[in-house]
């Protein structure tokens, strides 16, 4: 069963701990000498604040961002989907589907005229065809729309939007 956050209180942060989360951003293994020289602070506020940041849950884990081109995976797509007349244990089943399927990077609930945003990588258009093949004829008697997009280039990602 998935964890809902119970505690929705909003952590204090100060534009110190704004700028470390910036510059984590950009350079996550950072040593915490070199990010405490550049925020000009000692390391261990700095440790101290990246302990507080994370028990916050606002630095939920650090990650390493990686080239999936350089490991084969040519396409990345999202499918918007939008759902109809399903039950708990439908709705539980796709859900289950998506977040276990190995291709699938990302599932979102969203607002408009679709229900939920998929995001997944290929490593050609073959494993494409057959990823979305299999999504639709699986879940076609919940499945009520569906539109893809195949994204060829990307200009910008950031993490924070300041």
């Amino acid at each position: 069963m998935r964890k809902l956050q119970k505690n929705l209180e909003m952590p204090k942060i100060n534009n110190k701990d704004i700028e470390i989360i910036k510059i984590l951003e950009e350079k996550g293994r950072i040593p915490i000498t070199e990010l405490a020289d550049r925020v000009k602070l000692s390391h261990e506020t700095v440790r101290y604040k990246l302990n507080k940041l994370t028990k916050a849950g606002i630095i939920e884990k650090f990650i390493v961002r990686i080239n999936k081109k350089k490991l084969g995976y040519n396409i990345c797509a999202v499918i918007m989907v939008s759902l109809w007349n399903y039950s708990e244990r439908e709705w539980g089943e796709f859900l289950d589907y998506l977040i276990e399927h190995k291709n699938i990077t990302s599932v979102e609930k969203i607002t408009g005229n679709y229900d939920l945003k998929i995001g997944f990588w290929t490593k050609n258009t073959e494993e494409f065809d057959s990823l979305s093949h299999e999504i639709k004829t699986k879940f076609s008697k919940i499945i009520k729309d569906w539109q893809t997009f195949i994204f060829t280039k990307q200009y910008k990602w950031k993490e924070l939007p300041f």
